[in-house]
């Protein structure tokens, strides 16, 4: 009789491509420990910062005796879904095929076993692998293992050694860790029990960041769920516990939830100083974002614990950004939001890929997702309800008041002035109201224009976030392409793949900077007035551009005032005026007879008195074809397929900031030389 066999290298393949990275596997080891009844868990990294070190997970689980470490252990691929019953403490357990638990075994050359089960006090099985043995067997069959029985007085639970590291762990990778091993059993509403340390210095610090609780200065809480016929409710809480709106299944969704149990709960901050302050909380607005910055964005908590990727900091599974591109008003985005997804799943209608990083998208989970992005749907729409109703009622009041006002001043001047002035009053009213209605008409205009601009910006933001899949995806290919071409080819993979996966590298490096623009623009509290580090906005525009200037062979030039020069007024303000400063000299380079080699720009600031200049200069034609009074007239462009608003919208910006702005045709390096002169923040105001 004949069987199949397997070579040794199927446990390499298995262990280092099914898992993508370290920490992963470390997380499948934990999560063993929690099906095993474990209350504590400890991960123990020493002399990790270097290859050769070792990692030690000790719980006090139940243990396993021979033939559980025999039939269960060491078995690989075997599913548990036949057999999962709920544990003593009343877990449903985690783990499937056993194939996370291998790719972190052989993070290490060697590993070793101690169990001591629950129901053999006194006695402790251990076990020893030597993956070198596997390089010299023909078959994993091969190799056979010898469980040693000894006597101890220690209590029951398990220690798994993992020796001889082939990797290192640098701080940000133990930092990573450290706040996955966190969240992974949710730590501000953890039932399950489940406490896990980390031995390691960074652990402490990032536990007091993370452990910080400040739910009660959000300013909206959600709570949702479905129940066991799939039936959804709602609710939106303010920041004093006073529910605003309430919602049945019908208010969110016309069809029944085909998804098990679930409960999400959603705490919406509003990080402005102003929010702070009117509630006279001694938690300020900085606070409570770097503790978002840490806990932020929705996570995913199966059976008591989180999956990945759900609530990365670099994903967006429920499209809280794209949504609030579109409507910044009324939603959060991934970082002003801390919230949970709680699903039990008794029947195993969720099911965890083969790599452990999130969900196979079957009918129960994109039915759960349905849930999650319903319940926030049924969220901004009764939030811009209330604000539409308000805007509405301040637009009708507005003529009324206006109306009244004029009608008192009558009144006033019909009582209070002399006859003989009268016509003098009233003819310096009339004129205010002439130079009133002709501000009025030319606000309505910008209003149009601007309009017309947010609808672009939004679609561009709305672009973008699309544009972030097939994005990921580019790298994704490009390393699989990186990995398979340099196991199959060796030495010849540069030759024949080296320069395009390298391309593709970049073409992954610029889309990503191109979706990431117009996002990074329309974020919401940009818009708030306030204290603005001039230098700050400066650089991180300058990183934002950074591959377009790549792509373009320009040298870029910062020539920084000593200092740190601030102004009061909005982010969004100054990043308008330096984003179009730099697209019009990006764009010099571009036209017909541009300048190929040697293209350079300059941003400087100056001080002058009690005023901030900033210069933006380019070594382009310079301004030609068009009078200089016209430059930011809208609509007037000599690029073709130019809009004609990056200037108007420099100067209407300056305009609000209270400065003003001038350019000169052919400047310092030839090219057009823009500069803008705005007022200074005294020191003492800040």
């Amino acid at each position: 009789m004949m069987h199949f066999k397997f070579s040794p290298k199927i446990l390499q393949r298995l262990g280092e491509e099914l898992i993508p990275n370290p920490d992963q596997g470390i997380i499948e080891l934990v999560k063993n420990s929690y099906d095993a009844d474990a209350t504590e868990c400890t991960v123990g990294l020493i002399k990790t910062s270097t290859i050769g070190g070792l990692i030690i997970i000790s719980d006090n689980g139940v243990g396993m005796d021979k033939d559980g470490i025999s039939e269960g252990w060491l078995v690989l691929g075997r599913s548990k879904k036949a057999i999962r019953e709920v544990t003593q403490l009343g877990r449903l357990p985690v783990g499937n095929k056993g194939l996370g638990r291998l790719a972190a075994l052989q993070m290490g050359s060697q590993v070793f076993l101690k169990t001591r089960p629950k129901h053999e006090p006194g006695v402790e099985y251990s076990l020893t692998i030597n993956w070198d043995d596997f390089q010299e067997a023909d078959v994993v069959e091969d190799v056979a293992f010898d469980v040693q029985k000894s006597i101890t007085d220690k209590g029951y639970g398990t220690d798994i050694t993992v020796n001889n590291l082939k990797n290192i762990f640098n701080k940000r990778d133990i930092q990573r860790l450290a706040r996955e091993l966190l969240v992974l059993a949710d730590p501000f509403d953890n039932h399950v029990g489940f406490s896990l340390k980390l031995i390691a210095p960074e652990f402490s610090e990032i536990e007091k960041q993370v452990n910080n609780a400040y739910f009660d200065d959000a300013e909206y809480h959600l709570q949702a769920s479905i129940n066991e016929l799939g039936i959804a409710e709602a609710s939106l809480l303010d920041w004093q516990k006073n529910i605003i709106f309430q919602a049945k299944h019908s208010d969110i969704s016309q069809e029944l939830y085909k998804t098990p149990p679930t409960e999400f709960k959603l705490w919406v901050f509003l990080l402005n100083p102003q929010s702070f302050s009117a509630r006279k909380t001694s938690v300020s607005f900085t606070q409570v974002r770097e503790w978002l910055a840490q806990v932020g964005n929705v996570r995913l908590y199966h059976r008591g614990l989180r999956v990945k990727p759900y609530g990365d900091p670099d994903d967006d599974w429920l499209n809280l950004n794209y949504a609030r591109a579109r409507n910044p008003e009324v939603r959060p985005s991934t970082k002003t939001v801390i919230g949970r997804v709680i699903v039990k799943d008794y029947d195993d209608m969720l099911l965890q890929k083969t790599d452990r990083l999130g969900f196979i998208e079957n009918e129960a989970f994109l039915e759960l997702k349905r849930f999650a992005i319903d319940v926030l749907e049924w969220m901004a729409k009764e939030r811009l309800k209330v604000t539409e109703t308000q805007r509405q009622r301040v637009k009708k009041q507005v003529p009324r008041d206006i109306t009244e006002a004029k009608a008192r001043i009558e009144e006033v001047i019909e009582a209070e002035v002399p006859q003989e002035s009268r016509p003098k009053v009233l003819e310096a009213v009339q004129q205010y109201e002439t130079v009133t209605e002709r501000e009025t008409k030319v606000l309505r205009e910008d209003l149009q224009l601007y309009r017309s601009l947010a609808t672009a910006g939004t679609t561009a933001a709305v672009f973008a976030h699309e544009s972030a899949k097939p994005v990921t995806l580019i790298e994704k290919i490009a390393k699989q392409i990186e990995r398979m071409g340099k196991k199959f080819l060796g030495e010849k993979y540069e030759d024949n793949l080296g320069k395009p996966v390298a391309m593709l590298y970049e073409v992954h490096k610029s889309l990503l900077c191109f979706s990431n623009f117009p996002l990074h623009l329309l974020k919401r509290e940009k818009r708030r007035a306030g204290v603005v580090d001039i230098h700050s906005v400066i650089d991180e525009m300058g990183a934002l551009f950074q591959t377009l200037f790549d792509d373009g062979k320009i040298e870029v030039i910062k020539e920084k005032v000593d200092g740190k020069p601030c102004i009061y007024g909005s982010v969004a303000l100054l990043e308008a005026i330096i984003t179009n400063l730099l697209t019009n000299a990006i764009n010099a380079f571009n036209v017909e007879g541009g300048r190929i080699e040697e293209r350079k720009i300059i941003i400087r600031t100056e001080i002058e008195e009690s005023n901030l200049k900033i210069k933006v200069l380019d070594n382009g034609l310079g301004i030609h074809n068009i009078k200089l009074d016209e430059i930011c007239l809208p609509g007037k462009t000599t690029r073709e397929g130019g809009t004609g608003l990056g200037l108007t919208i420099v100067r209407d910006s300056v305009t609000d900031l209270g400065g003003s702005v001038d350019a000169i045709p052919k400047g310092e390096l030839g090219g057009a030389e823009f500069i803008v002169e705005l007022t200074l923040l005294r020191e003492e105001v800040l």
